[in-house]
């Protein structure tokens, strides 16, 4: 498969389940970020978003001959997960000038609770805490508290939310908290994403896509729940209409939201 029809494949995945009624981002992330067993490696944008589609106990992944190397076997019936990455390929010129090119490849990976491998000595990775994330950033994001609500604003550059003991849970702070470092980091002095200055219907879409997908990434480093959506049934009405304007909306999103994430975490490997 080329490109096209590799980020065709996981863009149809997600409208099917939004079509389903649910969205595939916003769920608990207790168990962590979804990793590579054996590299224990974080998948990230484009595969970060489609590995939410899946729901197991484990957040970790292996391919088949991984789990073959470690002496387990998949169990009968149960079905892969497309991810996708890039593998660097050497290639000489006309000139006898080396340079590699980079190709982009799919493989096939099963969650580690699909395999016979024994489960018992698996432990579940170090989650960050969420007050960590916002105290290691190298720019922090003027937040302004109000009563009730929650919005960033380009124009003045800054976050307004109210504080955390008026929301039910500090998990439900953090992550709305996230969404709207999500905005912060589209202004022009940092990743500038053109869906937060050039602003019309399609673009705030975008941009709340965007939010969406980042904060539940730093959520699911956190191991916390993210926010509940307020009348969900819209939102997803609107995801769907975004993705008819806008082609493979959710790869492009995923590779945005990655590249806020970024800029958010710094020198934070995970």
């Amino acid at each position: 498969m080329n490109k096209s029809e590799l980020y065709n494949k996981i863009n149809n995945q997600i409208l099917d389940k939004l079509n389903d009624g649910i969205i595939p981002w916003k769920k608990s992330w207790k168990v962590g970020l979804p990793a590579n067993f054996i590299s224990k490696r974080t998948y990230r944008g484009i595969n970060f978003l489609s590995l939410s589609l899946k729901d197991f106990a484990s957040p970790y992944y292996l391919t088949f001959y991984q789990c073959k190397q470690r002496g387990g076997s998949i169990i009968s019936g149960e079905k892969s997960s497309m991810v996708i990455y890039y593998k660097l390929i050497d290639n000489e010129n006309e000139e006898h000038e080396r340079r590699s090119i980079p190709f982009l490849r799919y493989s096939n990976v099963f969650n580690i609770t699909q395999t016979s491998l024994d489960l018992d000595d698996v432990e579940l990775p170090t989650l960050l805490s969420c007050e960590s994330i916002i105290d290691n950033m190298k720019e922090k994001p003027t937040i302004k508290n109000n009563i009730s609500r929650c919005y960033y604003t380009p124009r003045e550059d800054y976050i307004s939310l109210p504080k955390i003991t008026n929301f039910d849970s500090s998990e439900e702070f953090y992550s709305t908290l996230f969404h709207e470092l999500i905005h912060w980091t589209g202004h022009g002095s940092r990743v500038s994403r053109a869906s937060l200055v050039e602003f019309d219907d399609e673009n705030y879409s975008y941009e709340e896509l965007v939010a969406e997908i980042g904060s539940s990434y730093l959520s699911a480093l956190c191991g916390i729940s993210t926010k509940v959506v307020d009348n969900q049934a819209a939102y997803i009405q609107g995801y769907l209409k975004l993705s008819k304007e806008k082609e493979l909306v959710f790869p492009q999103a995923a590779k945005d939201a990655q590249k806020a994430v970024a800029f958010i975490l710094g020198d934070i490997a995970v």
